[in-house]
Parts: structure tokens; sequence; C-alpha cells
């Protein structure tokens, strides 16, 4: 069973932070890039992706919100594998950066949108948690 409070949510989107200020252990980040790398440093300190960082279809420089959940360390968890990935993601967001960055500018409407999806995303990785 999980344990709710121990349940990290990593994120930059303020609807995630504001709807699970009260159940997860909120970190609000900057940008997409700051969730990144506060969700690699917190898997390297002994925390369990929950959630995959990269999430969804859209490229890393296609949009500017990212929410990723972790876990304490439960024995069996792999460990190792949850470092690489949290590695591999950053590196694959820095190559889509120099390809094309992402803008800074998306309209209010469109950001709005890309929250509501990356909601809905941690939405249903809390409704498999008991949230």
């Amino acid at each position: 069973m999980w344990d709710i409070e121990k349940v990290v949510l990593v994120t930059n989107n303020s609807k995630a932070a504001e709807k699970y200020k009260d159940i997860f252990d909120v970190h609000v980040e900057k940008d997409y890039e700051s969730v990144l790398l506060k969700t690699r440093d917190l898997v390297y300190s002994g925390f369990s992706l929950l959630t995959h960082p990269q999430a969804s279809s859209l490229k890393p420089n296609q949009t500017p919100v990212r929410s990723v959940l972790l876990y304490p360390q439960r024995a069996g968890d792999q460990h190792g594998r949850d470092c690489l990935l949290a590695e591999d993601v950053l590196h694959v967001y820095w190559q889509w950066q120099e390809i094309a960055p992402t803008p800074d500018d998306y309209r209010e409407a469109v950001r709005n949108d890309f929250e509501t999806i990356d909601l809905s995303m941690i939405d249903g990785a809390a409704g498999k948690l008991g949230v």
C-alpha cells in the first residue's frame, strides 16, 4: 500500500501544484528543465519514479510544462534504472533545446492546454495510488 503523504510531486504546472498541494509533498519549480533536474536529484537521493519524467507524445521542446511523481525507494525497486532514466531524459531535453528551443511566449490559452494535459497524466497516476 502507498503512504500518500510520502509521495512527492515535482512540477512547474500551477494546476497540478494547486490540486495536490494538500495531498502530496509538492515541489514547485520554475521551468521544465528545473523539474527534470529536481527529479534527477531526488532519484539520486533515494526516490523512485512513479511516473515517467518524459511522459506523453509531446517532445520536450513542445511543451513548457512537466510534472513527475516520486516515492521513497522501497525494497525491490530498481534504483539504477531510475537513475539512468532521469539522466537520459535530461540529455534528451538538452538535445531538443539545441535543435529547437521551447518557445517562451506561448499564449495563455495554449499554456493552459499544456497544463491540462499534464494534469490529466498526474490525475491518472494519482488514481492508481488511491487518491
